[in-house]
């Protein structure tokens, strides 16, 4: 189940709309692992990558927010909380149970709906948010 990047996902912030295809791109090695085999060797790769790269991803984002003001900055960080911890629970199920295809498919998926779901959601306000923002601070500039 491989998600491609689509203008639909942009938040048009170039770096977060960069970092989010990076997310996708590697989920979706996984995936294509998975499917010829390979997804024990790929699953410790990707597991570490989420660990490391979604840190300085949501330190970007919630930077920004912070930088901003913005009002739902708390229940946006709670979002990225439980995501860590999801890629911690797919670890320690990893750890405990072995990589079976099930076990990674399933777990694969609900990290690619729960990003999409963050995206159009969460991240798509918080653009709302930087895009009127940025262009009151830029009027404010002119006046």
């Amino acid at each position: 189940m491989a998600v491609e990047w689509g203008e639909y996902l942009s938040v048009g912030v170039a770096r977060i709309d960069d970092q989010h295809k990076e997310i996708f791109r590697r989920i979706n090695a996984l995936m294509d692992a998975i499917n010829e085999g390979d997804g024990a060797t790929q699953v410790i790769e990707a597991i570490k990558f989420l660990e490391n790269y979604t840190v300085t991803h949501f330190a970007d984002e919630e930077g920004l927010m912070a930088e901003t003001c913005y009002s739902v900055l708390g229940p946006h960080r709670k979002e990225h909380e439980k995501f860590c911890m999801d890629v911690q629970l797919l670890k320690q199920r990893i750890t405990t149970e072995g990589t079976t295809k099930m076990n990674i498919l399933k777990t694969s998926q609900a990290l690619i709906s729960w990003l999409v779901q963050h995206i159009l959601a969460t991240d798509k306000a918080l653009a709302a948010h930087l895009s009127s923002t940025w262009n009151n601070k830029a009027e404010e500039e002119t006046t």
